[in-house]
């Protein structure tokens, strides 16, 4: 299946994953797969060497001496190797290195991603953004490893390429927005907004008004991690977007959250409720949306 979007966005402001109940997840057509792992096994010398520097889209690992990032949070493993890891970038054909880029991080529900979600692509390029996903960073993998694909990817974008450090934001889907949403707290010196697709959590238990059940399909609590004090006040600087839509099987669980969570608290947050949507990624008009919101600081 892959996912699809049908609806524009209705804004709210307050300025895990299942592919059943209407789920319309991309997880890339077989075509495409083999396309782009022939190109990666096929390139003569390293993965570095011929992928990175290249436009478009690819499947790439990285090397060299890996960067650390200026905070390290207990929550997040920083142990991965770069030339281990295989991540999915697409940059636009305008990117020339001469002027820095955004960049945005994808945390995606499956293992595998050979696209950018649907719509996200001509948005991206026209904004001048980079886009990193990692693959092997779904759902079945331990969250501290997922963050730190997602903190990997990042540093290593930014030492390949020209990166604005202050427009790298995080994206996710599902179970990946969730991680996400974490990362805009245990590793905001990095990441300076969040883009939630049907996904969310806060550090505290909200009051339940449109959920139906704070159990995730794995049959764990759904909704709620640990942050300290000081987390919560870094992430009180990020801007957080969360997207859910009149047809998501989590719509009630993050109306709660961003209502009785991020809203209450004060947070730098805004939500998209869109009509007609499902479990699935935004579309074009939601992500720009929501990077018009996240950047909108930078831009007075």
């Amino acid at each position: 299946m892959s996912r699809r979007v049908i609806s524009s966005p209705k804004p709210l402001s307050c300025e895990m994953a299942g592919t059943a109940n209407g789920c319309k997840h991309k997880t890339g057509n077989p075509w495409g797969i083999a396309l782009l792992v022939l190109t990666f096994l096929c390139s003569c010398g390293s993965p570095l060497t011929n992928n990175i520097g290249r436009k478009g889209d690819f499947i790439t690992a990285f090397g060299g001496t890996t960067l650390e990032p200026k905070y390290r949070n207990v929550h997040i493993s920083y142990g991965l190797d770069p030339k281990n890891e295989r991540y999915f970038v697409h940059v636009p054909d305008s990117y020339a290195g001469d002027v820095p880029y955004g960049l945005v991080v994808f945390i995606d529900a499956e293992e595998v991603v050979t696209e950018v979600p649907d719509g996200w692509a001509s948005i991206l390029d026209a904004r001048r953004m980079l886009f990193a996903a990692p693959e092997n960073g779904g759902n079945d993998q331990d969250n501290d490893r997922r963050m730190g694909l997602g903190v990997l990817g990042a540093l290593e974008m930014m030492k390949h390429y020209r990166i604005d450090p202050s427009r790298v934001y995080v994206a996710g889907y599902s179970g990946g927005a969730r991680i996400a949403g974490k990362l805009g707290f245990y590793q905001s010196d990095i990441f300076h907004g969040t883009i939630q697709n049907c996904g969310a959590d806060f550090y505290r238990q909200v009051p339940t008004v449109h959920a139906t059940s704070w159990i995730s399909r794995s049959g764990q609590p759904y909704g709620t991690f640990q942050a300290t004090d000081d987390e919560i006040a870094q992430a009180k600087q990020v801007r957080f977007v969360l997207v859910t839509g009149t047809n998501d099987f989590r719509r009630g669980n993050i109306l709660d959250i961003f209502n009785g969570g991020f809203a209450k608290e004060g947070f730098k947050a805004k939500l998209f409720d869109v009509p007609g949507m499902q479990h699935t990624t935004c579309n074009g008009d939601v992500l720009s949306a929501a990077l018009d919101f996240i950047e909108s600081a930078s831009q007075r």
